[in-house]
């Protein structure tokens, strides 16, 4: 099994046509830039492609850095990131295998990971995996927040409590923490705690009430307070 997965990728760093190649060079001759700055422009174009939803582009320009770059892990988390979004797993999954064999000290590889198994429920591989990305980088917020979200989906509500409050340690003002903190309390049936923290994470959202993610977090947390006081 495990030589089968080295094999498969092996297979996703040479899985860039001679094409993709071609259009590549003619893009740094016609632009008079340097492979370096052409991978810069081409990743920063990626990147804009991958968040505006164009996932295909995304994909192949992906391809053509790894062409060029075939051993900058990161490169790999991100084309993993971008299958992960359209679900196709096995690749995603694939890829995250290939930026940590690359570099075994990538956190975001370890989370990104951890948040695939989540999803199939895998949870001893998922856990494992944050707690991975956790040693790798302390700072690491989301991967300690999904490992919240994880242990609370398993029933395990004072473990996923106390990675919260770990998190709130490093970050106090985050108002996604607060929400899921209150949620892992309404759930448990610590109904104070929870519209508590609820009510602290609406008022961190208005500090910035234009950014997309707060808008998000707020429309959650009024949807679970409704639930909660209906």
């Amino acid at each position: 099994m495990q030589a089968s997965r080295t094999t498969s990728n092996r297979r996703i760093s040479q899985s860039v046509s001679a094409k993709a190649i071609a259009t590549h060079r003619l893009y740094r001759l016609d632009n008079w830039l340097s492979e370096a700055d052409a991978n810069f422009l081409l990743k920063k174009k990626a990147l804009w492609k991958a968040k505006q939803g164009h996932y295909p582009s995304a994909i192949q320009l992906f391809d053509r850095l790894i062409a060029f770059e075939p051993n900058t892990a990161q490169h790999y988390v991100n084309r993993g990131l971008v299958y992960a979004w359209q679900q196709q797993w096995d690749k995603a999954l694939a890829n995250y295998d290939r930026a940590i064999e690359i570099d075994s000290t990538l956190d975001k590889a370890y989370s990104n990971r951890a948040n695939l198994y989540a999803k199939k429920q895998d949870w001893a591989k998922a856990i494992s995996n944050y707690e991975e990305a956790i040693d790798l980088n302390p700072l690491n917020i989301r991967a300690r927040l999904n490992q919240a979200i994880t242990l609370r989906e398993m029933g395990s509500y004072g473990e996923a409590l106390l990675c919260l409050n770990v998190a709130l340690f490093f970050c106090p003002s985050n108002a996604t923490i607060y929400a899921e903190r209150g949620r892992a309390y309404h759930i448990q049936g610590d109904w104070n705690c929870a519209i508590a923290d609820y009510k602290t994470a609406l008022n961190l959202t208005k500090t910035h009430p234009n950014q997309t993610n707060d808008l998000k977090v707020a429309c959650r947390v009024r949807q679970w307070m409704t639930s909660l006081c209906p």
